[in-house]
């Protein structure tokens, strides 16, 4: 258990620890990549689940480069989700490989979260990478995470890029910084149905979209049968929004909102407003950076068990 010097509740507590432990810059890192953004972008989907799939309440959200807050990283992450009976989604930028972390835990939940690279054949590989290693689901990110273009946190994040053949073979000339090698695959401006249709092709796994999607989005998601959604602009302040995605996905639209919730109570308020699950981010990096499996693993036990 992760001792504190501050009462009250333990998610919020740990946090004022956290901060206080971590560097500046890691700080930053974590606060960029958790920020709400606004970047709203309509597709039409396609797959093939006619029903709503039944996952856990609780979700460990992709966070790229986690040896930045321990030196354990995702391996820790993906131990604590595993005692604990939630699935981990690993980011396609984490510090350790796709295969690495299931390694860790042979017989867990682990989701993959992609992103729509320059190169469609790498993300292809990436994902077929995930579902042979065994990951139980996909997630296509849509957002544009902008922290991934800084040289520092890129170096942290790399190693599913310097294993992958297809990446090597592509930069074996490439003079430029691995970092500059990887940041440029990131840097794809825009997304058409057409690169996340071909892509889909290439796995069985349920597909899950992620971003910051308006009603329409939704709809065309419910309509083309797309396993689920993952909301990004969700938060206690519009939880009306969150009540109208509900009724558009009916029973047939998987709806995981993620949010940072500090204590079971606000967990299942979103629950109780339609959300299928929770996926946090930032409460269980802070468990992280102060204790490693034991402080990630404390949070999740705060929140769900």
């Amino acid at each position: 258990m992760v001792k504190t010097n501050v009462k009250g509740n333990f998610v919020a507590s740990l946090e004022e620890v956290a901060e206080k432990q971590l560097s500046k810059a890691a700080k930053l890192y974590l606060d960029q990549i958790t920020s709400k953004k606004a970047n709203a972008t309509s597709f039409i989907l396609d797959s093939n689940s006619p029903s709503k799939l039944k996952i856990s309440p609780l979700l460990l959200g992709a966070v790229g480069a986690q040896t930045y807050f321990h030196e354990d990283g995702e391996l820790a992450t993906a131990k604590a989700a595993s005692k604990q009976g939630v699935p981990f989604i690993v980011s396609s930028h984490s510090s350790y490989s796709i295969e690495e972390i299931r390694d860790a835990v042979p017989s867990s939940e682990l989701w993959f979260q992609a992103h729509i690279f320059q190169d469609l054949e790498l993300t292809k590989h990436f994902i077929q990478r995930a579902e042979l290693a065994g990951y139980q689901a996909i997630i296509l990110s849509i957002s544009k995470d902008e922290i991934h273009l800084k040289a520092d946190q890129l170096v942290k994040g790399t190693t599913n890029f310097v294993v992958d053949p297809i990446f090597a073979k592509k930069n074996y000339a490439n003079k430029s910084p691995l970092a500059e090698q990887v940041a440029q695959e990131y840097q794809k401006r825009s997304i058409k149905w057409e690169e996340i249709q071909y892509i889909k092709q290439f796995t069985n796994l349920p597909i899950f979209v992620y971003g910051d999607l308006s009603l329409d989005d939704v709809r065309s998601s419910l309509e083309q049968q797309v396993d689920g959604i993952i909301l990004s602009n969700i938060n206690a302040s519009n939880l009306e929004l969150l009540e109208q995605i509900n009724i558009i996905a009916s029973e047939k639209l998987t709806v995981v909102v993620e949010a940072e919730v500090k204590s079971k109570d606000e967990l299942n308020r979103y629950l109780q407003q339609g959300a299928d699950a929770i996926s946090i981010r930032k409460s269980y990096i802070y468990g992280l950076s102060t204790s490693g499996v034991l402080g990630a693993e404390e949070v999740i036990a705060q929140l769900f068990t």
